[in-house]
Protein backbone atom coordinates (compact mmCIF):
# COMPACT_ATOMS: atom_id res chain seq x y z
CA UNK A 1 0.00 0.00 0.00
CA UNK A 2 1.42 3.01 -1.00
CA UNK A 3 0.56 7.07 -2.55
CA UNK A 4 2.74 9.96 -4.35
CA UNK A 5 3.16 12.71 -2.42
CA UNK A 6 2.46 16.39 -4.14
CA UNK A 7 3.47 14.02 -7.52
CA UNK A 8 6.92 13.45 -6.28
CA UNK A 9 8.50 9.76 -6.17
CA UNK A 10 8.68 9.04 -2.78
CA UNK A 11 6.69 6.49 -1.51
CA UNK A 12 5.01 6.26 1.96
CA UNK A 13 4.40 2.99 2.84
CA UNK A 14 2.22 1.69 6.11
CA UNK A 15 5.72 0.04 7.33
CA UNK A 16 7.13 3.42 7.48
CA UNK A 17 4.76 4.72 9.78
CA UNK A 18 4.98 1.59 12.56
CA UNK A 19 3.26 2.08 15.54
CA UNK A 20 4.94 0.75 18.50
CA UNK A 21 3.49 -2.06 21.17
CA UNK A 22 5.31 -0.80 24.29
CA UNK A 23 3.33 2.43 24.97
CA UNK A 24 3.36 2.97 29.31
CA UNK A 25 5.36 -0.89 29.23
CA UNK A 26 6.50 0.44 32.71
CA UNK A 27 2.65 0.09 33.70
CA UNK A 28 2.28 -3.57 32.22
CA UNK A 29 2.97 -5.76 35.53
CA UNK A 30 0.87 -7.56 37.90
CA UNK A 31 1.41 -6.31 41.25
CA UNK A 32 2.71 -8.76 43.78
CA UNK A 33 3.38 -8.63 47.98
CA UNK A 34 6.77 -8.07 49.29
CA UNK A 35 7.80 -10.33 52.59
CA UNK A 36 7.66 -6.71 53.89
CA UNK A 37 3.39 -5.55 52.83
CA UNK A 38 4.98 -3.47 50.21
CA UNK A 39 2.52 -4.39 47.26
CA UNK A 40 4.39 -3.44 43.98
CA UNK A 41 5.95 -5.17 40.87
CA UNK A 42 8.62 -7.71 40.43
CA UNK A 43 11.08 -5.22 38.87
CA UNK A 44 10.52 -2.97 41.44
CA UNK A 45 10.92 -5.69 44.22
CA UNK A 46 14.43 -6.54 42.25
CA UNK A 47 15.84 -3.31 42.10
CA UNK A 48 18.11 -3.20 44.99
CA UNK A 49 19.15 -6.25 44.33
CA UNK A 50 20.01 -4.96 40.72
CA UNK A 51 21.68 -1.86 41.80
CA UNK A 52 23.86 -3.72 44.85
CA UNK A 53 22.70 -1.92 47.27
CA UNK A 54 20.27 -4.74 48.88
CA UNK A 55 23.20 -4.73 52.10
CA UNK A 56 25.52 -2.04 53.23
CA UNK A 57 28.78 -3.31 52.27
CA UNK A 58 33.00 -2.23 51.22
CA UNK A 59 33.89 -4.18 48.62
CA UNK A 60 37.50 -4.33 47.29
CA UNK A 61 37.35 -3.73 43.36
CA UNK A 62 41.18 -3.72 42.56
CA UNK A 63 44.42 -2.74 44.83
CA UNK A 64 43.50 0.38 47.02
CA UNK A 65 40.20 0.78 45.57
CA UNK A 66 36.67 0.11 47.23
CA UNK A 67 33.31 0.80 46.85
CA UNK A 68 31.01 1.68 49.74
CA UNK A 69 27.30 0.99 49.33
CA UNK A 70 23.99 -0.18 50.48
CA UNK A 71 24.20 2.98 52.45
CA UNK A 72 20.75 4.41 49.84
CA UNK A 73 21.38 4.64 45.82
CA UNK A 74 24.55 6.69 46.13
CA UNK A 75 27.75 4.99 46.04
CA UNK A 76 31.04 6.44 47.61
CA UNK A 77 34.34 5.39 46.45
CA UNK A 78 37.98 5.31 48.24
CA UNK A 79 40.78 5.08 46.48
CA UNK A 80 44.30 4.46 47.87
CA UNK A 81 47.39 7.15 47.25
CA UNK A 82 50.87 7.37 48.24
CA UNK A 83 50.06 10.50 50.11
CA UNK A 84 46.75 9.11 51.91
CA UNK A 85 43.37 8.49 50.79
CA UNK A 86 40.93 10.04 48.15
CA UNK A 87 37.36 9.47 48.58
CA UNK A 88 34.75 10.15 45.73
CA UNK A 89 31.51 12.05 46.50
CA UNK A 90 30.42 11.76 49.88
CA UNK A 91 26.51 10.75 50.38
CA UNK A 92 23.39 12.37 52.23
CA UNK A 93 24.55 13.13 55.34
CA UNK A 94 26.94 13.56 58.08
CA UNK A 95 25.19 10.71 60.16
CA UNK A 96 25.53 8.23 56.68
CA UNK A 97 29.08 9.16 56.35
CA UNK A 98 30.82 8.68 59.33
CA UNK A 99 28.69 4.74 59.35
CA UNK A 100 30.79 4.98 56.06
CA UNK A 101 33.93 5.70 57.40
CA UNK A 102 33.56 3.15 60.07
CA UNK A 103 32.93 0.38 58.09
CA UNK A 104 35.78 1.45 55.92
CA UNK A 105 38.67 1.90 58.51
CA UNK A 106 37.02 -1.62 60.02
CA UNK A 107 37.81 -3.64 56.81
CA UNK A 108 41.32 -1.82 56.22
CA UNK A 109 42.00 -1.96 59.83
CA UNK A 110 43.62 1.12 60.08
CA UNK A 111 42.50 4.96 60.21
CA UNK A 112 42.01 6.74 57.22
CA UNK A 113 44.46 9.45 56.31
CA UNK A 114 41.76 11.83 54.06
CA UNK A 115 44.20 13.86 51.66
CA UNK A 116 41.20 15.05 48.91
CA UNK A 117 37.23 14.60 48.80
CA UNK A 118 36.31 15.12 44.63
CA UNK A 119 32.53 15.46 44.23
CA UNK A 120 31.23 14.40 40.94
CA UNK A 121 28.20 16.64 41.15
CA UNK A 122 26.21 18.85 43.35
CA UNK A 123 23.98 15.69 44.53
CA UNK A 124 25.88 13.48 47.12
CA UNK A 125 27.94 16.65 48.94
CA UNK A 126 26.59 16.32 52.21
CA UNK A 127 28.72 13.98 54.41
CA UNK A 128 32.20 15.81 53.70
CA UNK A 129 32.47 16.76 57.21
CA UNK A 130 32.89 13.28 58.44
CA UNK A 131 35.42 12.44 55.63
CA UNK A 132 37.99 15.55 56.51
CA UNK A 133 41.19 15.85 57.63
CA UNK A 134 43.74 18.74 58.74
CA UNK A 135 45.73 18.91 55.34
CA UNK A 136 41.90 17.76 53.13
CA UNK A 137 41.52 19.49 49.67
CA UNK A 138 37.97 19.36 47.87
CA UNK A 139 37.83 19.44 44.61
CA UNK A 140 34.78 20.32 41.78
CA UNK A 141 32.96 21.45 39.02
CA UNK A 142 33.24 25.36 38.86
CA UNK A 143 29.59 25.58 38.46
CA UNK A 144 28.89 22.85 41.33
CA UNK A 145 28.61 24.95 44.20
CA UNK A 146 25.90 27.51 42.11
CA UNK A 147 24.08 25.02 41.30
CA UNK A 148 23.95 23.22 44.71
CA UNK A 149 22.71 26.79 46.09
CA UNK A 150 19.92 27.20 43.72
CA UNK A 151 17.98 23.75 44.33
CA UNK A 152 18.83 23.82 48.21
CA UNK A 153 19.87 27.35 49.43
CA UNK A 154 18.16 30.84 49.12
CA UNK A 155 15.92 30.10 45.46
CA UNK A 156 12.83 30.64 44.83
CA UNK A 157 13.03 27.63 42.90
CA UNK A 158 14.03 25.53 46.36
CA UNK A 159 10.88 24.95 47.52
CA UNK A 160 8.82 23.65 44.50
CA UNK A 161 12.57 21.41 43.59
CA UNK A 162 12.45 19.96 47.40
CA UNK A 163 8.44 19.39 47.65
CA UNK A 164 8.67 17.97 44.42
CA UNK A 165 11.29 15.46 45.21
CA UNK A 166 9.66 14.31 48.63
CA UNK A 167 6.86 13.25 46.36
CA UNK A 168 8.78 11.42 43.84
CA UNK A 169 11.25 9.96 46.63
CA UNK A 170 8.51 8.77 49.12
CA UNK A 171 9.49 10.65 51.79
CA UNK A 172 5.93 11.08 53.68
CA UNK A 173 4.66 7.48 52.80
CA UNK A 174 4.60 4.79 55.62
CA UNK A 175 7.75 3.28 56.35
CA UNK A 176 5.77 -0.22 56.12
CA UNK A 177 2.62 -1.68 54.75
CA UNK A 178 1.53 -1.69 51.00
CA UNK A 179 2.13 1.94 50.11
CA UNK A 180 6.06 2.10 51.98
CA UNK A 181 8.01 2.32 49.39
CA UNK A 182 9.60 -1.41 47.89
CA UNK A 183 13.57 -0.26 46.80
CA UNK A 184 16.35 2.37 47.90
CA UNK A 185 14.67 4.76 45.47
CA UNK A 186 12.53 5.45 47.76
CA UNK A 187 14.33 7.88 50.51
CA UNK A 188 13.52 8.96 54.33
CA UNK A 189 12.76 12.41 55.46
CA UNK A 190 16.37 12.25 56.38
CA UNK A 191 17.77 13.05 53.06
CA UNK A 192 16.26 16.65 53.57
CA UNK A 193 16.80 17.11 57.66
CA UNK A 194 19.87 15.22 58.17
CA UNK A 195 22.75 17.09 59.39
CA UNK A 196 24.84 18.18 56.50
CA UNK A 197 28.57 18.36 56.25
CA UNK A 198 29.18 20.17 53.10
CA UNK A 199 32.49 21.46 52.43
CA UNK A 200 32.73 24.47 49.58
CA UNK A 201 35.80 23.08 46.89
CA UNK A 202 39.16 24.50 47.32
CA UNK A 203 40.24 23.66 43.74
CA UNK A 204 37.76 24.05 40.64
CA UNK A 205 37.52 22.32 37.15
CA UNK A 206 36.86 24.47 33.84
CA UNK A 207 33.32 23.89 32.29
CA UNK A 208 34.38 21.56 29.47
CA UNK A 209 38.29 20.95 29.68
CA UNK A 210 40.11 17.71 30.38
CA UNK A 211 42.50 18.67 33.31
CA UNK A 212 45.42 16.83 34.64
CA UNK A 213 45.58 17.07 38.25
CA UNK A 214 48.07 15.02 41.22
CA UNK A 215 46.09 14.60 43.65
CA UNK A 216 47.54 12.98 47.17
CA UNK A 217 50.53 11.81 45.01
CA UNK A 218 48.45 9.93 42.34
CA UNK A 219 47.60 11.40 38.82
CA UNK A 220 43.75 12.25 38.37
CA UNK A 221 42.56 13.23 34.93
CA UNK A 222 39.43 15.30 35.09
CA UNK A 223 36.59 14.33 32.23
CA UNK A 224 33.78 16.87 31.65
CA UNK A 225 30.95 14.44 31.97
CA UNK A 226 27.59 16.35 31.56
CA UNK A 227 25.15 13.67 32.53
CA UNK A 228 22.09 14.92 34.74
CA UNK A 229 23.40 18.17 35.56
CA UNK A 230 26.08 20.30 34.27
CA UNK A 231 28.34 20.19 37.07
CA UNK A 232 28.97 16.88 36.72
CA UNK A 233 32.68 15.07 35.91
CA UNK A 234 34.03 11.96 35.32
CA UNK A 235 37.95 10.89 37.36
CA UNK A 236 39.95 9.08 35.59
CA UNK A 237 43.08 7.13 37.53
CA UNK A 238 45.47 5.58 35.40
CA UNK A 239 47.45 4.10 37.99
CA UNK A 240 44.68 2.40 39.30
CA UNK A 241 43.16 1.48 35.94
CA UNK A 242 39.97 3.06 37.10
CA UNK A 243 37.17 5.18 35.64
CA UNK A 244 35.02 6.78 38.64
CA UNK A 245 31.69 8.11 37.00
CA UNK A 246 28.14 9.80 37.81
CA UNK A 247 25.37 8.27 36.47
CA UNK A 248 26.90 6.14 33.29
CA UNK A 249 25.97 2.98 34.20
CA UNK A 250 23.83 1.03 31.61
CA UNK A 251 23.16 -1.96 33.37
CA UNK A 252 19.87 -2.92 35.40
CA UNK A 253 18.03 0.26 34.85
CA UNK A 254 17.34 3.28 32.24
CA UNK A 255 19.01 6.34 32.89
CA UNK A 256 16.80 8.63 34.13
CA UNK A 257 16.39 11.34 31.52
CA UNK A 258 13.48 12.95 32.61
CA UNK A 259 12.68 13.03 36.64
CA UNK A 260 8.80 13.70 36.72
CA UNK A 261 9.92 15.70 39.96
CA UNK A 262 11.93 18.29 37.25
CA UNK A 263 14.86 19.05 36.39
CA UNK A 264 17.09 21.38 33.99
CA UNK A 265 17.34 20.01 30.61
CA UNK A 266 18.98 16.94 30.02
CA UNK A 267 20.02 16.56 26.72
CA UNK A 268 20.48 12.96 26.09
CA UNK A 269 23.31 13.87 23.04
CA UNK A 270 25.59 15.81 25.71
CA UNK A 271 25.19 11.90 27.77
CA UNK A 272 26.25 10.57 24.49
CA UNK A 273 29.06 12.62 23.96
CA UNK A 274 30.03 12.36 27.54
CA UNK A 275 30.00 8.13 27.34
CA UNK A 276 32.36 8.22 23.83
CA UNK A 277 34.05 10.45 25.72
CA UNK A 278 35.14 7.47 28.42
CA UNK A 279 35.82 5.56 25.92
CA UNK A 280 38.59 7.23 24.58
CA UNK A 281 40.35 6.21 27.81
CA UNK A 282 42.00 2.38 28.93
CA UNK A 283 40.85 1.37 31.78
CA UNK A 284 39.49 -2.32 33.62
CA UNK A 285 37.71 -1.12 36.50
CA UNK A 286 34.33 1.03 36.13
CA UNK A 287 32.69 2.37 39.33
CA UNK A 288 29.85 4.39 39.12
CA UNK A 289 27.98 6.38 41.82
CA UNK A 290 24.88 4.48 41.22
CA UNK A 291 24.68 0.91 40.77
CA UNK A 292 27.22 -2.38 40.80
CA UNK A 293 30.67 -2.09 39.86
CA UNK A 294 31.73 -3.26 36.51
CA UNK A 295 35.43 -5.48 37.29
CA UNK A 296 36.31 -6.08 34.26
CA UNK A 297 36.91 -4.25 31.05
CA UNK A 298 34.31 -6.37 28.89
CA UNK A 299 31.83 -5.55 31.55
CA UNK A 300 32.60 -1.81 31.60
CA UNK A 301 32.57 -1.52 27.72
CA UNK A 302 28.95 -3.18 27.53
CA UNK A 303 27.44 -1.16 30.49
CA UNK A 304 28.68 2.12 29.10
CA UNK A 305 27.46 1.25 25.47
CA UNK A 306 24.07 0.32 26.72
CA UNK A 307 23.66 3.36 28.16
CA UNK A 308 24.77 5.94 25.59
CA UNK A 309 22.99 3.80 23.09
CA UNK A 310 19.78 3.96 24.89
CA UNK A 311 20.17 7.71 25.08
CA UNK A 312 20.96 7.92 21.44
CA UNK A 313 17.98 6.12 20.95
CA UNK A 314 15.61 8.24 22.82
CA UNK A 315 16.70 10.58 21.17
CA UNK A 316 16.92 10.11 17.39
CA UNK A 317 13.64 8.15 17.84
CA UNK A 318 12.19 10.85 19.05
CA UNK A 319 13.38 13.07 16.38
CA UNK A 320 12.04 10.34 13.75
CA UNK A 321 8.18 11.04 15.72
CA UNK A 322 9.01 14.86 14.58
CA UNK A 323 9.65 14.09 11.40
CA UNK A 324 6.68 12.42 10.71
CA UNK A 325 4.10 14.81 12.03
CA UNK A 326 3.83 13.08 15.94
CA UNK A 327 3.19 15.75 18.99
CA UNK A 328 4.73 15.29 22.31
CA UNK A 329 2.31 12.36 22.74
CA UNK A 330 2.15 10.75 19.68
CA UNK A 331 5.99 10.46 19.83
CA UNK A 332 5.80 9.06 23.17
CA UNK A 333 3.36 6.51 22.03
CA UNK A 334 5.66 5.64 18.76
CA UNK A 335 8.96 5.29 20.26
CA UNK A 336 10.18 1.75 20.26
CA UNK A 337 13.27 0.27 21.99
CA UNK A 338 14.52 -3.59 21.62
CA UNK A 339 13.51 -5.51 24.49
CA UNK A 340 16.31 -6.56 25.35
CA UNK A 341 17.30 -2.76 26.72
CA UNK A 342 13.99 -1.61 28.10
CA UNK A 343 11.73 -4.68 29.56
CA UNK A 344 12.00 -4.49 33.22
CA UNK A 345 14.43 -1.91 32.76
CA UNK A 346 12.19 1.42 33.89
CA UNK A 347 13.08 1.02 37.77
CA UNK A 348 13.57 4.91 38.06
CA UNK A 349 11.78 6.97 34.87
CA UNK A 350 10.04 5.69 32.48
CA UNK A 351 10.61 5.74 28.48
CA UNK A 352 7.49 8.11 27.28
CA UNK A 353 8.76 10.88 30.10
CA UNK A 354 12.17 11.05 28.62
CA UNK A 355 10.69 11.11 24.87
CA UNK A 356 8.57 14.18 25.73
CA UNK A 357 11.38 15.64 27.49
CA UNK A 358 13.37 15.58 24.48
CA UNK A 359 10.61 16.64 22.34
CA UNK A 360 10.10 19.49 24.61
CA UNK A 361 13.91 20.40 24.46
CA UNK A 362 13.79 19.99 20.66
CA UNK A 363 10.80 22.10 19.27
CA UNK A 364 8.56 23.47 22.75
CA UNK A 365 5.31 22.59 23.91
CA UNK A 366 3.17 23.26 21.49
CA UNK A 367 2.03 20.32 18.88
CA UNK A 368 -0.91 20.36 16.33
CA UNK A 369 -3.60 20.90 18.42
CA UNK A 370 -4.84 24.44 17.75
CA UNK A 371 -7.13 24.57 20.85
CA UNK A 372 -3.35 23.67 23.26
CA UNK A 373 -2.22 27.44 21.47
CA UNK A 374 -5.17 29.22 23.90
CA UNK A 375 -7.07 26.78 25.85
CA UNK A 376 -9.84 27.54 28.07
CA UNK A 377 -8.82 28.27 31.93
CA UNK A 378 -8.48 25.10 33.81
CA UNK A 379 -11.31 25.96 35.70
CA UNK A 380 -13.34 27.21 32.89
CA UNK A 381 -12.59 23.87 30.85
CA UNK A 382 -13.27 21.40 34.32
CA UNK A 383 -16.80 22.80 34.56
CA UNK A 384 -17.95 23.00 30.93
CA UNK A 385 -16.29 19.23 30.59
CA UNK A 386 -18.27 17.97 33.50
CA UNK A 387 -21.71 19.87 32.29
CA UNK A 388 -21.05 18.23 28.94
CA UNK A 389 -21.47 14.84 30.10
CA UNK A 390 -24.07 15.33 32.37
CA UNK A 391 -22.75 16.92 36.11
CA UNK A 392 -21.20 15.83 38.90
CA UNK A 393 -23.35 13.14 39.90
CA UNK A 394 -23.41 11.47 36.22
CA UNK A 395 -19.68 11.92 36.30
CA UNK A 396 -19.21 10.42 39.90
CA UNK A 397 -20.80 7.29 38.32
CA UNK A 398 -18.28 7.09 35.53
CA UNK A 399 -15.43 7.41 37.52
CA UNK A 400 -17.08 4.42 39.66
CA UNK A 401 -17.70 2.45 36.81
CA UNK A 402 -14.01 2.87 35.59
CA UNK A 403 -12.13 2.22 39.20
CA UNK A 404 -14.88 -1.16 38.97
CA UNK A 405 -13.14 -2.46 35.84
CA UNK A 406 -9.71 -2.78 37.41
CA UNK A 407 -8.20 -2.39 34.63
CA UNK A 408 -4.95 0.31 33.78
CA UNK A 409 -7.14 1.82 31.24
CA UNK A 410 -9.87 1.89 33.19
CA UNK A 411 -8.11 3.78 36.43
CA UNK A 412 -6.24 6.10 33.64
CA UNK A 413 -9.67 7.57 33.29
CA UNK A 414 -10.95 7.80 36.86
CA UNK A 415 -8.30 10.01 37.41
CA UNK A 416 -8.60 12.19 34.25
CA UNK A 417 -12.11 12.39 35.24
CA UNK A 418 -11.32 13.17 38.98
CA UNK A 419 -9.09 15.93 37.90
CA UNK A 420 -11.94 17.72 36.30
CA UNK A 421 -14.58 16.76 39.24
CA UNK A 422 -11.86 18.22 41.77
CA UNK A 423 -11.40 21.22 39.84
CA UNK A 424 -15.57 22.24 40.05
CA UNK A 425 -15.82 20.25 43.84
CA UNK A 426 -12.61 20.44 45.53
CA UNK A 427 -13.95 19.49 49.18
CA UNK A 428 -15.96 16.83 47.40
CA UNK A 429 -14.39 13.17 49.60
CA UNK A 430 -16.41 10.58 47.85
CA UNK A 431 -14.31 12.06 44.94
CA UNK A 432 -11.42 12.47 46.91
CA UNK A 433 -11.51 8.55 47.67
CA UNK A 434 -12.29 7.02 44.23
CA UNK A 435 -9.36 9.01 43.23
CA UNK A 436 -7.01 7.72 45.60
CA UNK A 437 -8.12 4.17 44.72
CA UNK A 438 -7.18 4.68 40.84
CA UNK A 439 -4.08 6.44 41.68
CA UNK A 440 -2.61 3.59 44.31
CA UNK A 441 -4.03 0.67 42.00
CA UNK A 442 -1.12 2.54 38.97
CA UNK A 443 1.05 2.91 41.49
CA UNK A 444 0.97 -0.46 42.51
CA UNK A 445 1.68 -1.80 39.11
CA UNK A 446 3.96 0.31 37.66
CA UNK A 447 7.57 -0.72 37.71
CA UNK A 448 8.69 3.14 38.07
CA UNK A 449 9.78 4.41 40.88
CA UNK A 450 9.42 7.84 39.88
CA UNK A 451 5.48 7.32 38.80
CA UNK A 452 5.55 5.45 41.89
CA UNK A 453 6.06 8.01 44.07
CA UNK A 454 3.39 10.63 42.42
CA UNK A 455 1.01 8.01 42.42
CA UNK A 456 0.65 6.81 45.93
CA UNK A 457 1.86 10.78 47.11
CA UNK A 458 -1.57 11.27 45.47
CA UNK A 459 -3.41 8.62 47.10
CA UNK A 460 -2.08 9.12 50.57
CA UNK A 461 -3.29 13.44 49.76
CA UNK A 462 -6.34 12.74 49.40
CA UNK A 463 -7.26 10.16 52.15
CA UNK A 464 -5.85 12.83 54.16
CA UNK A 465 -2.77 10.20 55.20
CA UNK A 466 0.10 12.60 53.56
CA UNK A 467 1.52 15.13 56.68
CA UNK A 468 4.70 16.54 57.95
CA UNK A 469 5.33 16.12 61.58
CA UNK A 470 2.40 16.93 62.86
CA UNK A 471 1.13 19.04 59.99
CA UNK A 472 -1.44 17.88 57.66
CA UNK A 473 -0.48 18.55 53.69
CA UNK A 474 -3.60 19.18 51.83
CA UNK A 475 -2.17 19.79 48.52
CA UNK A 476 0.88 20.12 46.70
CA UNK A 477 1.45 23.63 46.93
CA UNK A 478 1.11 24.22 50.07
CA UNK A 479 3.81 21.56 50.44
CA UNK A 480 6.16 23.72 47.94
CA UNK A 481 5.26 26.72 49.74
CA UNK A 482 6.64 25.73 52.70
CA UNK A 483 9.58 23.74 52.12
CA UNK A 484 10.54 27.27 50.36
CA UNK A 485 10.19 29.52 53.09
CA UNK A 486 13.23 31.68 53.90
CA UNK A 487 14.05 31.71 57.57
CA UNK A 488 16.78 33.82 59.15
CA UNK A 489 19.77 30.30 59.04
CA UNK A 490 18.97 29.65 55.27
CA UNK A 491 19.76 33.15 54.81
CA UNK A 492 22.94 33.24 57.08
CA UNK A 493 24.46 30.65 55.55
CA UNK A 494 23.94 31.51 51.90
CA UNK A 495 25.72 33.82 49.87
CA UNK A 496 25.06 37.45 50.24
CA UNK A 497 24.55 37.71 46.40
CA UNK A 498 22.18 34.90 46.59
CA UNK A 499 19.92 36.83 49.21
CA UNK A 500 19.89 40.17 47.44
CA UNK A 501 18.75 38.54 44.11
CA UNK A 502 16.10 36.74 45.45
CA UNK A 503 13.99 39.99 45.49
CA UNK A 504 13.92 39.57 41.93
CA UNK A 505 10.77 37.02 42.65
CA UNK A 506 8.78 38.45 44.93
CA UNK A 507 8.00 41.22 42.62
CA UNK A 508 3.90 41.53 42.11
CA UNK A 509 3.87 43.18 38.96
CA UNK A 510 0.00 44.06 39.24
CA UNK A 511 1.27 46.52 41.91
CA UNK A 512 4.73 47.24 40.38
CA UNK A 513 2.83 48.64 36.80
CA UNK A 514 4.44 51.86 36.16
CA UNK A 515 6.43 52.56 39.28
CA UNK A 516 10.11 53.33 38.97
CA UNK A 517 12.64 53.55 41.96
CA UNK A 518 16.29 52.61 42.88
CA UNK A 519 18.61 52.61 45.47
CA UNK A 520 22.13 51.15 46.26
CA UNK A 521 23.39 48.38 48.78
CA UNK A 522 26.51 48.56 50.50
CA UNK A 523 26.99 45.29 52.83
CA UNK A 524 28.90 46.60 56.44
CA UNK A 525 30.57 43.14 56.83
CA UNK A 526 32.15 42.59 53.49
CA UNK A 527 33.42 44.40 50.45
CA UNK A 528 29.90 43.51 48.47
CA UNK A 529 28.11 46.49 46.43
CA UNK A 530 24.67 46.22 44.81
CA UNK A 531 22.76 48.49 42.66
CA UNK A 532 18.94 47.61 42.92
CA UNK A 533 16.04 49.16 40.22
CA UNK A 534 12.46 48.76 39.74
CA UNK A 535 10.97 49.39 36.35
CA UNK A 536 8.59 47.79 34.05
CA UNK A 537 8.04 45.24 36.53
CA UNK A 538 11.15 43.88 36.92
CA UNK A 539 14.15 44.21 39.90
CA UNK A 540 17.37 44.27 38.08
CA UNK A 541 20.31 43.98 40.88
CA UNK A 542 23.95 45.32 39.64
CA UNK A 543 27.17 46.05 40.62
CA UNK A 544 27.27 49.85 39.00
CA UNK A 545 26.10 52.20 41.41
CA UNK A 546 23.15 54.07 40.37
CA UNK A 547 21.60 57.57 40.81
CA UNK A 548 19.09 56.50 44.24
CA UNK A 549 20.39 56.58 47.85
CA UNK A 550 22.88 54.49 49.42
CA UNK A 551 21.70 52.31 52.24
CA UNK A 552 24.86 50.41 54.55
CA UNK A 553 23.49 47.10 56.15
CA UNK A 554 24.97 44.20 57.41
CA UNK A 555 23.87 40.20 55.54
CA UNK A 556 22.26 40.24 58.92
CA UNK A 557 20.15 43.29 58.86
CA UNK A 558 19.74 42.75 55.17
CA UNK A 559 17.97 39.28 56.03
CA UNK A 560 15.69 41.00 58.00
CA UNK A 561 14.32 43.28 55.07
CA UNK A 562 14.24 39.65 53.39
CA UNK A 563 11.90 38.25 55.83
CA UNK A 564 9.72 41.54 56.18
CA UNK A 565 10.73 42.34 59.38
CA UNK A 566 12.20 45.48 58.23
CA UNK A 567 10.55 47.35 56.00
CA UNK A 568 12.37 49.45 53.24
CA UNK A 569 10.53 52.87 53.91
CA UNK A 570 12.42 52.24 57.67
CA UNK A 571 15.23 52.12 55.66
CA UNK A 572 14.85 55.40 53.33
CA UNK A 573 11.59 56.88 53.54
CA UNK A 574 11.94 56.77 49.18
CA UNK A 575 12.33 53.47 49.42
CA UNK A 576 8.66 53.15 50.43
CA UNK A 577 7.57 51.84 47.08
CA UNK A 578 8.96 48.55 47.40
CA UNK A 579 7.30 48.01 50.07
CA UNK A 580 4.35 48.38 48.08
CA UNK A 581 5.23 46.01 45.30
CA UNK A 582 7.19 43.11 47.41
CA UNK A 583 5.62 40.05 48.76
CA UNK A 584 7.67 39.55 51.69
Amino acid sequence: MYRKLFGSSLLLTTSFFAVADQYNLSLNYEPILMKNGVITTTPAANVDKEWNVDKKSVTQITEGVYRIGGWGIGNIIAVHAPEGWIIVDTGDSVTVAKEQRAALENVLNETLDVQAILYTHSHYVFGSAAWQGEETKVYAHEWMEKHLFADNGVSPLAGNFNARAMIQFGMLHPESGPDAFPNQLGFSLDKLSGEKGYLSPDITFTHNEIETHQIAGTEVIVLPSPTDVTDSVAYYFPEKSLMVTNAINGGSSIFNLYTLRGDRYRDPIRLVDAADLLLEYDFNYHVDIHGGANTTREDALTSIHGFRDSMQLIHDQTIRAISLGKDAQGAAEFVYMPLDIRKDKETYGQVESHVKQVYNGIVGWNGWDVYDINPLRTNEFATMYIDSIGGVEEATKMVQSSNSKQTIEGWQWSLYLTSQLLEVESDNAAIKQLRAEAARALGQRTSSANARGFYISEALLHEGKLSLGELEIENFATLSQMMGAMDKEKLANSPIESNVEYIRYLVDTRKAEGLHSMFNLKMTDSDAVFSIELRNGIIQVGSKLNEGVTVELSHEEWSDVVLGNTQFSKLNSTLVIFDEVLSL
